[in-house]
């Protein structure tokens, strides 16, 4: 049996009107973490400003992601992202903010409380938050996974209970996809922050900001069926761009 779940929604209006970014900077800087969704995605992408990543890590305990999610997404950045200088991380687990399903409101005090890596000289901070409970927007039948929420921050929702329901995709592989995704939205795509080069982006109005294209990455809907997302060391069974969203990651710096 199938189930679709969506990944994100993270829309262009979504960012600018229903997801807590009226606090955001107005002030353009590249060291800035407070800054709308996109508008780091040069940064990520080429090593003009910045030559490495740190990715701080913090998970609620009892919630800790799996080291192969970890390594499948350090080979994920070094695979799209012009870094010489490499992909480090630091992770840490914090007590539950005890607070049932979470408003990016939340989330982003969180952050508050708990960030420690930040961008500086030639370094690119990212914060990655795993909850312990979902977002408050999902429905029955309409689970928000994930929510880049920041040009350098994102959230990783609790699962579990999607794992359960998801045929043979595990909690793990549910990670690593939603994971993906949402640095695709901190990529710029689609057409959020990096130019599309052909017309793919999603013209269904609540999909904005993502691809049209069947089974690309950045499909505003992921389906897990009975089909397992193979963990292979090279990742090349994980769901991954469509040659569209490569182009718009090349023409703004990415490999």
């Amino acid at each position: 049996m199938k189930k679709n779940f969506h990944a994100a929604c993270i829309l262009l209006l979504f960012v600018l009107t229903g997801c807590s970014i009226d606090d955001a900077d107005k002030k353009p800087s590249v060291y800035s973490n407070n800054l709308v969704l996109g508008a780091s995605a040069r940064d990520f992408l080429s090593d003009e400003t910045f030559t490495r990543i740190e990715l701080d890590v913090v998970y609620v305990m009892g919630h800790k992601p799996e080291d192969q999610v970890l390594q499948s997404l350090t080979n994920f950045l070094e695979r799209y992202t012009h870094k010489p200088g490499g992909i480090s991380l630091k992770t840490r687990a914090i007590v539950s903010p005890q607070m049932g399903s979470y408003s990016i409101k939340e989330i982003k005090t969180v952050e508050k409380q708990h960030r420690s890596v930040f961008s500086e000289d030639d370094k690119l901070g990212v914060f990655i938050f795993f909850a312990d409970n979902k977002s408050e927007d999902s429905k029955a039948n309409f689970r928000i996974l994930g929510k880049a929420y920041l040009n350098t921050s994102l959230v990783i929702f609790d699962n579990q209970e999607l794992s359960d329901m998801a045929g043979s995709a595990s909690q793990s592989e549910i990670q690593t996809v939603t994971l993906h995704h949402e640095f695709g939205h901190l990529f710029g795509l689609v057409n959020n922050g990096s130019p599309a080069q052909s017309e793919h982006e999603d013209p269904d109005k609540g999909s904005r900001a993502h691809c049209s294209v069947e089974g690309c990455l950045m499909a505003a809907a992921i389906e897990f069926s009975s089909s397992p997302l193979s963990f292979l060391e090279n990742d090349q069974n994980i769901l991954d761009f469509d040659e569209q969203c490569k182009l718009d990651l090349k023409a703004n710096g990415g490999k």
